[in-house]
């Protein structure tokens, strides 16, 4: 009699090599919209087949074609995996992939109610139950904001065989920590240009002072005032660390075994510093992959923060170089992406702490 035949368990793959798949769409994506612009005999949907890579066909298509989130499920895995790619580099990354994901789906807004949560109750048998209403207020508004960035890479890196790891690189290291400078500031929001940041009109808390105990002991009494000011919002855990290069260190090393809570490390943050969020209190959304645009032919203003090519004065703006002329081709990243904080209670920060 002939044994049965096994079913096989299906092959699950790794989130990390799903999300590296999906961030490797996006560089051949690059890479082929700048091979483009070098030769203009290529298209970059042709540069884009020779990998076979459907995903980097659908970002390019994106820019031109209504592909949306809505009806392109894989734009979707693109935009989240890029953002989990930026972790390593930025802590505000790392929030924003624990927080309440949304999207905008082409509307102008979002609109973040708060909702007062109605408490259960134990019945007695055959008793009624009680009709408890939540109430709602009005919350926070998200709205659409982009992240851009141009980054000017040579032909021969464009190139080069290992093109592909430099531009995912470049990308990384171009966002990454531009989301921590806005996202952990204490600055108030721009229309049209940016979030506030998630620090603003929260007031510091002041640090246990040295004193006689150990820095263990100190650190122990600021994560105890850190956790109760956002327990309201947070419940049984849910509580993420932020800290500047220094006191994560000290976090990591002195912090109680027993606590889960994880620690964060943004170099964007004053020395000393740390922050404790309630994940769901924070709100993001991304709408999209990110847009890719190249030119070889364009000039840049070559200034991290640069002002008008001609100022009110007629002085040019300074300096300014010609991608043509040095076999430069720029890559222009436009990345919409937002968030806001649903509820105060849910961030607690210090600075100058004593361990």
């Amino acid at each position: 009699m002939n044994a049965p035949t096994r079913q096989g368990i299906p092959l699950i793959p790794e989130p990390s090599a799903v999300r590296d798949r999906a961030v490797a769409s996006l560089v051949r994506a690059c890479i082929a919209t700048g091979m483009a612009a070098v030769d203009k005999n290529i298209r970059a949907s042709d540069y884009v087949r020779r990998w076979g890579d459907q995903n980097a066909d659908l970002i390019l298509r994106a820019v031109a074609s209504p592909a949306t989130i809505a009806n392109t499920p894989a734009l979707t895995q693109v935009a989240f995996a890029f953002l989990q790619s930026l972790v390593p580099l930025s802590a505000g990354a790392g929030l924003l992939t624990r927080a309440i994901g949304l999207n905008f789906n082409g509307a102008a807004s979002i609109n973040v109610p708060g909702i007062s949560i109605p408490n259960a109750d134990f019945v007695s048998e055959g008793a009624p139950i009680p009709v408890v209403q939540s109430v709602t207020s009005v919350g926070t508004t998200l709205k659409p904001f982009k992240l851009a960035v141009i980054s000017a890479l040579s032909g021969e890196m464009m190139r080069h065989s290992s093109a592909e790891q430099l531009v995912r690189q470049v990308l990384i290291e171009a966002c990454g920590p531009a989301i921590d400078k806005v996202l952990f500031s204490s600055n108030a929001a721009v229309a049209e240009q940016r979030p506030a940041g998630l620090l603003n009109g929260i007031a510091a808390l002041t640090p246990a002072a040295a004193g006689g105990q150990s820095k263990g002991e100190v650190l122990v009494d600021d994560l105890q005032k850190l956790g109760a000011a956002v327990a309201p919002v947070a419940g049984n855990g849910n509580i993420i660390l932020v800290a500047s290069v220094d006191a994560a260190v000290a976090l990591v090393l002195r912090m109680p075994q027993t606590l889960q809570w994880p620690v964060l490390t943004s170099s964007s943050l004053a020395a000393r510093t740390v922050i404790a969020v309630a994940a769901n209190a924070v709100v993001s959304a991304l709408e999209g992959t990110p847009e890719i645009t190249a030119s070889q032919e364009a000039s840049l203003h070559f200034d991290t923060a640069p002002g008008p090519l001609v100022d009110f004065g007629g002085v040019a703006a300074r300096p300014v170089g010609s991608l043509w002329q040095t076999d430069v081709t720029g890559l222009r990243l436009l990345w919409p992406i937002s968030w806001a904080l649903r509820d105060s209670r849910g961030i607690a920060w210090m600075t100058g702490v004593n361990w």
